[in-house]
């Protein structure tokens, strides 16, 4: 029987860090919190959780074999390539300009953003079906994965407070200067995860079709 204090233990942890690494998310939360306000970084951050929860209930009710699927992954990559790149042009062009940092209540569309981040990110589904066949290997139960589950998602939640706590507490600091560099820095950022989210497409695309030549040449020699 497995222990659920250990299982419980582990998942906020890797919820923690699922959350915390560097990605286009996390990049983009700050800019637009120290833009914004920490109420920007929340809903981002927030946005990105309900995209995570819907490729964890693909992944975990049998449909990851959609992933499978070439033209799946080419739809997947090329939106969340091109969206990337979106960002990041408008915060390369926000540090062009010098836009100033605005009041909180005047930013719109993070929770939108931050959910298509998470919608238009391949690697979640993968990811999920790699949690998911780990934690029922393990020998837990329907009831234990969804208590992984719950898990997971408070310590993911904890990052999102905690960073927007964080970025409420740094924002008093930032001055226009610095705001047009972190923009610049961000944009750079996001535009190097789109062009490697899209290069990646491509690379799939090239090798599936090498390998069906491959099997089509194959079987013609038999």
């Amino acid at each position: 029987m497995i222990n659920q204090t250990a299982l419980v233990m582990s998942a906020v942890g890797l919820g923690l860090a699922y959350a915390a690494a560097p990605g286009a998310v996390n990049t983009e939360a700050v800019r637009r919190g120290l833009a914004h306000g920490p109420r920007s970084t929340l809903l981002v951050e927030a946005g990105s959780l309900i995209g995570d929860s819907l490729w964890a209930a693909l992944a975990l009710t049998g449909i990851a074999l959609l992933a499978q699927h070439l033209a799946v992954q080419v739809i997947l990559g090329i939106a969340g390539g091109c969206f990337l790149l979106r960002v990041a042009w408008n915060a390369l062009h926000d540090a062009w300009v010098g836009k100033q940092p605005e009041a909180a209540q005047r930013a719109r569309g993070d929770f939108a953003t931050g959910t298509f981040f998470g919608l238009a990110n391949p690697v979640g589904l993968a990811f999920w079906s790699g949690i998911g066949s780990g934690v029922v290997a393990s020998g837990a139960s329907g009831g234990d994965l969804l208590l992984f589950l719950a898990a997971f998602f408070v310590g993911a939640t904890c990052w999102c407070f905690g960073i927007s706590a964080l970025i409420g507490w740094g924002r008093r600091w930032v001055r226009p200067g610095l705001f047009r560099i972190i923009s610049a820095l961000c944009g750079l950022a996001l535009g190097y995860f789109g062009l490697r989210l899209l290069w990646t497409t491509v690379q799939e695309v090239i090798e599936r079709a090498v390998t069906t030549s491959a099997r089509a040449a194959i079987e013609s020699c038999h």
